[in-house]
C-alpha cells in the first residue's frame, strides 16, 4: 500500500501519512482494538448517576471516542439505547440506517466538518440496525449513549436476514455485515 494516495477531510494524503497520523492518534489518545467492530476506541466517561431503563437499573449515560481506518467500518448493529455520534477529525463518515418501521428505508447520514455543510452530530435512535464506514484514510468521532451502553444490550446483525428484509441496502449491507455472525 506503499504510496496509495488516500483524502482526509480535503488533503490528500498518502497512506504512509495516514497510517503514522492513526498511531499518533491511538498513542495520544489511548486508545485500543474495538471489537467486534473494528477501529480504536477508549471510554471517555461512565456515568455514576443512575437511571431506570426499560431493562432495568443502568448508568445513565456513557462517553466513547472511536477511530476508524479505511478498511475500518462499524458493522451494523443495533444497540438498547440512543447513540449520538459526534464528527471530530479526519474523512466523513456514512451512518447507515435500516428502519424496518418504514417498509424498509435506509437512511445515510454523512457526518462530518460543518464547515464544509455536514452534519457535525446525529442522534442514531433505539432499535434501529445500523453501521457506519470512513469516506477516506481515517475518522475520529465520539458516541455517546443513554442510558449506557453495556454489550448486552448490543446485537450484531446477519448478513441473510438483513439482505432479506431490507433488499434496497444490498450493498450496504454487504460492505457492513462479514456474514452471519450476528446473534
Amino acid at each position: 500500500m506503499e504510496g496509495l494516495l488516500c483524502c482526509v477531510g480535503r488533503r490528500p494524503l498518502r497512506s504512509s501519512d495516514v497510517e503514522s497520523e492513526a498511531q499518533e492518534l491511538v498513542r495520544s489518545l489511548q486508545l485500543e482494538p474495538l471489537l467486534p467492530e473494528g477501529g480504536f476506541f477508549r471510554r471517555t466517561h461512565y456515568s455514576d448517576m443512575k437511571t431506570q431503563a426499560p431493562w432495568g437499573a443502568s448508568r445513565a449515560s456513557n462517553a466513547i471516542l472511536y477511530l476508524m481506518l479505511c478498511d475500518n467500518v462499524s458493522k451494523i448493529h443495533r444497540l438498547k439505547m440512543d447513540e449520538t455520534w459526534h464528527f471530530y477529525h479526519g474523512s466523513p463518515i456514512v451512518i447507515v440506517e435500516l428502519d424496518a418501521s418504514v417498509a424498509g428505508q435506509v437512511r445515510r447520514t454523512r457526518l462530518g466538518p460543518v464547515i464544509e455543510g455536514l452534519c457535525p452530530q446525529y442522534t442514531v435512535s433505539a432499535g434501529t440496525w445500523f453501521g457506519a464506514y470512513p469516506e477516506g484514510g481515517l475518522s475520529l468521532v465520539g458516541c455517546t449513549c443513554g442510558p449506557a451502553f453495556e454489550f448486552e444490550h448490543f446485537e450484531l446483525g446477519r448478513r441473510s436476514l438483513l439482505l432479506d428484509a431490507f433488499p434496497d441496502a444490498s450493498d450496504d449491507i454487504t460492505r457492513l455485515c462479514a456474514g452471519d455472525e450476528g446473534s
